[in-house]
């Protein structure tokens, strides 16, 4: 959905040495279409990305605009995007190497020839070079909200009179904003766990098909059912012709997100399986009295493990409680994973360990441990009862039963003596 301001060509002169269009001849000559970009391999590219592409046969203008433009040297540019205060910003670009830049990326690449009026034309070349300046090409993006996809729909909206809007105001669309994040990053684990994670309630309101525009490739899908008014008034499909400019090789979106990835079954049972093997051992010997050895060694191994599920978990917790507190991002606000993942943690990864192998600071330690699974438990109870608008079934799968284990786990083993056999 985003490009880097370092990877695109330079902008084309023509788009700044044109004069103001006032012919009715050069509104039927232009030509106007919307290019849409599929799937690239980093996250910020999984959601796609578009262009609206402004042609003049006779002049030589091919000029390619786009509202994705962002730049990593920005100074703390990921605080600046946690926050919600990143400035984007629109620029044209000449169209062929533009094309060509998404080729070698191999990004399926479609264009849509749109069916407006001269006026309309005019209206809509006006608009982009005057957004273009720098005094107005800048904008706060919002992954959701207003993004380089919600630029392009508003702007095709806007010579349309609010036709779009009208059509798709009250239409459901298929998915929520998480569903539809989810199905994008379907073949990047990482991001999807951390976009699960990161989201909270609102992102699990069923979008309307206005607002699934945030997703190019929506708006691509969504603008061959729309019917205008043409320049004599009857009615004409929006989208006059389409092509294929260049087909990618890689695999096709997901058409809907998998409900519970192999990551989360790794995360699952990651831990919980060694802790419930060296849990065993431990126990074994002190009721035989015996294999001291074995004892110490399933200790060190579960204080091991103990350290670093909580150190993971609690830093996860307290990035969506950093995201809930200073971020403008509203689709953060409300998530009930930090009861499932909590900052406590931090203080069991260090109390935990130590009362497993030496025996010190028990009593703390079985008390940060029931916290951290009493929140779990809260957690997968609420998501399992449906009590919260918030969907948080595979996660709470993820991370609770290792975090409702350690609960148990922690004070059976601190009320054992470490040396005891």
């Amino acid at each position: 959905m985003l490009i880097a301001s370092t990877a695109l060509p330079a902008q084309s002169p023509l788009a700044a040495s044109l004069t103001e269009p006032t012919d009715t001849l050069m509104a039927r000559r232009l030509h106007v279409t919307l290019l849409t970009f599929g799937q690239g391999t980093p996250v910020f590219e999984r959601f796609g990305h578009n262009a609206l592409r402004i042609a003049d046969p006779l002049t030589g203008l091919d000029v390619s605009w786009n509202w994705g433009m962002f730049s990593f040297d920005e100074p703390n540019f990921l605080g600046r995007f946690l926050r919600g205060t990143s400035q984007y910003w629109m620029q044209g670009f000449s169209t062929e190497p533009l094309l060509a830049y998404y080729r070698e990326n191999d990004r399926q690449t479609v264009e849509q020839v749109l069916a407006l009026s001269g006026a309309q034309k005019l209206e809509l070349l006006q608009f982009v070079r005057w957004n273009e300046r720098d005094a107005n090409k800048y904008y706060r993006y919002d992954y959701f909200l207003d993004n380089c996809s919600t630029r392009v729909r508003d702007a095709l909206d806007q010579v349309l009179g609010g036709a779009l809007k009208r059509a798709w105001a009250d239409s459901l669309g298929e998915f929520s904003f998480r569903g539809e994040a989810l199905r994008l990053t379907e073949g990047a684990p990482f991001s999807r766990l951390g976009i699960d994670i990161a989201l909270g309630p609102r992102a699990d309101a069923r979008m309307t098909a206005w607002r699934e525009m945030y997703v190019p490739m929506r708006l691509r899908d969504r603008l061959r059912g729309i019917v205008v008014r043409g320049a004599d008034g009857a009615p004409v499909k929006l989208v006059a012709s389409e092509r294929v400019v260049y087909a990618a090789t890689r695999a096709p979106e997901g058409s809907t997100p998998s409900p519970l990835p192999p990551l989360y079954v790794v995360i699952a049972l990651g831990c919980l399986v060694p802790l419930a093997l060296f849990g065993g051992l431990a126990f074994m010997s002190a009721l035989r009295g015996r294999w001291l050895v074995v004892q110490r060694g399933s200790r060190i191994v579960i204080a091991v493990i103990a350290a670093i599920w909580y150190a993971c978990t609690a830093l996860m917790g307290l990035g969506v409680a950093f995201m809930e507190t200073f971020s403008a991002h509203v689709f953060w606000y409300g998530n009930w994973n930090v009861l499932l993942l909590s900052p406590l943690g931090l203080a069991a990864a260090w109390l935990v360990p130590r009362a497993l192998v030496t025996g010190r600071g028990a009593a703390s330690a079985r008390w940060l441990g029931g916290l951290c699974g009493a929140g779990a438990l809260v957690a997968l109870a609420v998501s399992i009862a449906g009590a919260i608008e918030q969907s948080t079934g595979s996660v709470a799968i993820a991370f609770a039963p290792t975090m409702m284990y350690l609960a148990l786990l922690v004070p059976a083993l601190t009320l054992i003596r470490p040396d005891q056999a």
